[in-house]
């Protein structure tokens, strides 16, 4: 029989063991019955000691969360921004339109993993828009009324992992690839599937990833009388990529990637993309075949972090679609282009960083419901610069502005797209924001 010591140093154990932790509780379970079996507890004072570990557990905060025995990992986390907003946009004429906003935007979820290498991600927003989650102050009835203050759902896919080298998703996910607001707004989540893997070769590091998203569906695809038949529409996504590592710190970094659209025929895709692209059908996605290749260079600037950075994009099918619009002669279109460096990194308190970039995209270059909303309206056929800088208040806690001017790349052409200027006719556009963000 244990002495008396020997018992409550054991009990003092289990003790400290189940209030370290919520998860604890349950596993000083297995450490009780191993000290019932060599004879330093009684059954009686396990039992004892069991719901005592299981009474302070349930009054811990942790211990009111009660998950599933799958569940490895489970987050919770989000962001909240609030936004001043200046817009304005003259047309060729001379003419100004100008737009102030205070917006503010919320996202939150979750992302857990469970057993067998599975992991699954769940977010809310409070925007529908599918390049924006923002929401204008006073937009509404009112005053201060609630009618465009909704909750959508951002994100929501499972994945499975069975090695740290592969990774398989589904649903409404984050973006795989690797990219820039030249071709992809960095809101949008696309719908559909993804492959990712990942190797390495002595110091480089290699990766691909595949994208098949469903761009459109068409409803029924083979409806009832002589109707014409449609078809859901597709991208579907390429990367191979490699990041090189030099000496003193510097990298390198090319990501090659190949879009193509499946089911883009003009009569039988879904609306609104179907048609050929022009004046009046601009959210078309005839002729699109598209190679982008985004680069950057890092490198130490004493003991902060520089960037040079690169995006190239050409539609290897823009002579038929600027043919397509009206515009032969405009066949030369059909590349876009971004470069600029950044300094810093507001990583935490009183850390900053500021970017410079030079962007400029051919009207018949990219997806025109797929490029960056905010810093040239939502367009092509634009040029312009844009700087952003940003400011650490805290770990958690951000200052951000970003100021944009650009000018219509080529004055014979409209700037298509679908921005807040309410014009095609945009000759030139200014854009200044300042955020506060948090993180939790």
């Amino acid at each position: 029989m244990a002495t008396i010591a020997t018992k409550w140093t054991a009990l003092l154990g289990c003790a400290l063991l189940g209030s370290a932790a919520a998860g604890y509780a349950q596993d000083s379970g297995a450490l009780i019955d191993v000290l019932v079996k060599k004879g330093i507890l009684t059954d009686q004072e396990a039992v004892d000691v069991k719901t005592e570990l299981m009474r302070e557990n349930a009054a811990t905060p942790a211990g009111k969360v009660n998950l599933s025995s799958s569940t490895t990992e489970f987050r919770i986390g989000g962001d909240l921004r609030v936004r001043y907003e200046y817009r304005e946009g003259a047309n060729s004429a001379g003419d100004h339109q100008e737009r102030n906003r205070y917006r503010y935007r919320f996202r939150a979820g979750f992302t857990g993993k469970v057993t067998d290498d599975f992991f699954y991600g769940f977010r809310l927003e409070t925007s529908s828009g599918n390049r924006s989650s923002n929401v204008t102050m006073g937009d509404d009835g009112g005053p201060w009324g609630k009618n465009n203050d909704g909750t959508y759902i951002g994100q929501i896919y499972v994945g499975w992992q069975p090695s740290s080298n592969t990774t398989v998703i589904a649903g409404r996910m984050p973006n795989p690839l690797v990219t820039t607001g030249l071709v992809w707004d960095g809101d949008i989540n696309p719908e559909g599937f993804a492959e990712q893997f990942k190797f390495s070769s002595g110091d480089v590091g290699y990766f691909v990833n595949l994208g098949q998203f469903v761009y459109g569906t068409a409803g029924s695809q083979n409806v009832f009388g002589s109707a014409a038949t449609n078809s859901d529409a597709y991208l579907l996504a390429w990367q191979a990529g490699a990041k090189v590592p030099f000496s003193g710190g510097t990298s390198l970094q090319v990501a090659p990637v190949l879009y193509t659209y499946v089911n883009q025929k003009q009569s039988t895709n879904p609306s609104p993309f179907r048609g050929a692209f022009s004046p009046t059908s601009m959210a078309s996605i005839n002729n699109l075949f598209v190679v982008e290749i985004p680069i950057e260079y890092n490198f130490p600037i004493g003991e902060k972090p520089g960037k040079v950075f690169a995006d190239f994009a050409y539609n290897f099918e823009g002579k038929d679609r600027a043919r397509k619009f009206g515009r032969p002669d405009m066949d030369g279109e059909n590349n876009a282009y971004q470069i600029g460096f950044q300094y810093g990194k507001a990583a935490k308190r009183g850390d900053w960083d500021a970017k410079l970039f030079y962007q400029a995209t051919g009207a018949f270059a990219l997806d025109n419901n797929l490029v960056d909303s905010d810093l040239f309206d939502g367009r092509t056929n634009m040029k312009g610069i844009v700087l952003q800088g940003n400011y650490a208040l805290g770990s958690a806690t951000q200052l951000s502005i970003t100021v944009a001017n650009a000018r219509r790349k080529d004055g014979s052409l409209i700037a298509p797209g679908s921005g807040d200027i309410g014009t095609t006719d945009l000759n030139k556009f200014w854009l200044g924001q300042v955020d506060f963000n948090l993180k939790f």
